[in-house]
């Protein structure tokens, strides 16, 4: 299941209650992994000015997702601004009831200069695949997608939250904004997909929060570079496929 939600700045307890709801429809349809958006639990916070925000891995949000995980049998890999000695964007993997891996950002966009890039690199395994994780700047680098390759995975998951450059005041605001992030977004992982034979899964943040505007999007990319389901635009939604790996 790959996810394109809105995920309010700040709003720990309500992004969880999304997640959560999420998850449980995850089992119901069957799905062995949940993919939610970047900083998807936090929502996109800004260390420098609201440094209260974030949160360390071993809060109870993130717990209770753990937790989610086994009771549900769904895997859940998902997102925070993470409060650690220097903070960190954080992709987080759950499953069977426990935390089994972080992926910390190494690759910054404009405006994430007060977070500290990373620099390590991990291939997670989950319901028999092995896979790596790749955060929304990071699609424009090839070390990401080369060193989950070379570390035996056929999928990465590829979560965003690429904020739009002004408000989206109507359709026509929106629909520019999505249509520079889907030629951006699914020009990158083809590449990737078509250079290394990886199957790429998308789940980008979606909808207006407190100060930005998130142009959405879920989507699969084949091995071939064929972007072979997706949803239609930039409002939220959930989309369930079905990878052959």
């Amino acid at each position: 299941m790959l996810a394109a939600i809105r995920c309010d700045k700040g709003d720990v307890d309500g992004n969880l209650a999304t997640h959560l709801r999420l998850l449980r429809s995850a089992a119901a349809a069957g799905c062995d992994l949940a993919v939610f958006p970047e900083m998807s639990l936090t929502g996109s916070v800004d260390p420098a000015t609201r440094p209260e925000r974030l949160v360390t891995l071993d809060h109870p949000a993130i717990g209770a997702l753990a937790d989610a995980s086994g009771r549900t049998g769904v895997g859940v890999c998902f997102g925070i601004a993470e409060r650690s000695r220097e903070p960190h964007i954080t992709q987080i993997l759950a499953a069977g009831g426990r935390v089994t891996g972080v992926q910390r950002k190494r690759h910054l966009g404009p405006g994430e200069e007060p977070f500290t890039a990373a620099d390590a690199a991990q291939v997670f395994e989950h319901a028999g695949v092995r896979f790596g994780v790749a955060i929304c700047f990071e699609a424009g680098f090839d070390a990401p997608f080369d060193a989950a390759h070379a570390g035996g995975a056929r999928l990465v998951l590829f979560p965003a939250a690429p904020g739009l450059y002004g408000r989206r005041t109507g359709e026509e605001s929106w629909r520019a904004g999505f249509s520079w992030w889907q030629e951006s977004a699914l020009g990158d992982a083809r590449r990737h997909a078509r250079r290394l034979g990886l199957w790429i899964a998308l789940a980008g943040q979606a909808g207006s929060t407190e100060d930005e505007d998130f142009p959405g999007l879920a989507a699969l990319v084949s091995p071939g570079g064929d972007v072979t389901d997706r949803l239609p635009d930039w409002r939220e939604g959930v989309l369930t496929v079905d990878i052959p790996v």
